[in-house]
């Protein structure tokens, strides 16, 4: 009889190995779209802000109606260009004062002495990142090998509806997490973990037996919805919010929605409550930084009856997301730990109800082997 389990398409020893991470960030995260910030970040113009992708110290920057984005080094000798989180300030290093333009080319060169400006272009140019605006959700990358429009295909329409329904944002968090980011991006798109990981949160809501629809394939992305129980619902006062949230202006999930886009970016909501957009940047092989961003769900129209009733639930999903973040680390760290007592002849094994763990490995294995 021919076995239905799968054996992953990923080595075990791809998540302790220094060197896989190395060719990973060599391969993977030069030429993928990151989802790093929101336009309502850099609102006025010469607003800077500083993220991380990676190992790279990147500088998101408004320059009239252009966002651009460099590395924060100045070609000329090699001085950070900005040293807060985030500010606003023209577009000069603060070192010997060389401007740049919008292409990252020296636009003023102080003490040149008559040489023309014009030579200052080879060799003394930003390093800069292409950008695409997908709605109010900023995307970078450095050396993309398709367009960002091309990369998320269909998902690019409903991230664009989706940031013009955000309303106020939530405190933020950040988490280390000592486990590999293949081991986390891969936890996001399974689920029966639920009822053993999370028994007061996903557990609690959850329908048994667990129901996943799953979207249709792409190439850079996983989505999914999870239902829940609909008796979360029942009483007037449930059955009230949830015709609140039906007017978000965007499609209402009926559980928990959930995008996965790859390398390591998640964005994840249940019932149009509060949208969670997570970022996992790998720090060494064994672990990394997860920053998440958390914001409500703009419902047109309300009365102050209906604002109190949508005010009374957000420090209840805060919690919820913070209690989430804590157990999904901790068991994620748990499979860390695990893989170094590996035998080199445990390889592991996926079941048919883990076909997204199994997508994710696979889209992986392409990235991996794409020259």
């Amino acid at each position: 009889m021919e076995s239905t389990l799968r054996a992953p398409s990923i080595d075990p020893g791809a998540y302790l190995s220094a060197d896989t991470l190395e060719e990973e960030l060599h391969r993977i995260w030069p030429s993928a779209w990151h989802l790093l910030a929101l336009t309502r970040d850099l609102p006025n113009d010469k607003d800077y802000l500083r993220k991380r992708v990676a190992r790279t110290d990147l500088v998101l920057h408004r320059l009239g109606e252009r966002i651009i984005a460099y590395a924060n080094v100045c070609p000329h000798r090699f001085s950070t260009l900005v040293d807060q989180p985030s500010g606003n300030a023209p577009l000069q290093c603060p070192y010997h004062l060389w401007s740049f333009d919008t292409d990252g080319y020296p636009s003023a060169v102080p003490h040149r002495q008559g040489i023309p400006l014009a030579e200052f272009t080879q060799g003394a140019r930003l390093s800069t990142w292409q950008v695409a605006l997908v709605g109010e959700f900023i995307f970078v990358s450095k050396q993309p090998i398709q367009s960002c429009e091309d990369y998320l295909g269909a998902l690019g329409a409903d991230l664009a509806r989706m940031s013009r329904a955000l309303g106020n944002e939530l405190p933020p968090v950040t988490l280390d997490v000592a486990a590999n980011w293949k081991i986390i991006a891969q936890n996001t798109v399974e689920l029966q973990h639920a009822y053993s990981v999370h028994p007061g949160t996903f557990a609690a809501l959850s329908s048994k037996p667990m129901r996943i629809d799953s979207d249709l394939p792409l190439a850079n992305s996983i989505s999914y919805v999870m239902r829940l129980k609909p008796e979360r619902f029942e009483g007037r006062l449930n059955a009230r919010l949830k015709s609140l949230l039906s007017r978000v202006e965007q499609p209402f999930p009926d559980g928990y929605r959930h995008h996965l886009i790859f390398p390591a970016t998640t964005l994840g909501y249940v019932d149009n409550r509060m949208l969670t957009i997570i970022d996992y940047q790998p720090l060494t092989a064994g672990a990394c930084r997860m920053s998440a961003r958390m914001f409500e769900f703009v419902v047109p129209d309300l009365s102050p009856l209906e604002a109190s009733i949508l005010a009374s639930i957000r420090p209840l999903d805060h919690q919820f997301s913070l209690q989430v973040f804590e157990e999904d680390g901790g068991i994620c760290e748990a499979v860390q730990r695990g893989l170094h007592n590996r035998p080199a002849d445990m390889p592991g094994v996926l079941m048919p109800v883990e076909h997204m763990v199994a997508r994710f490995q696979d889209m992986y294995q392409q990235w991996m082997d794409y020259k």
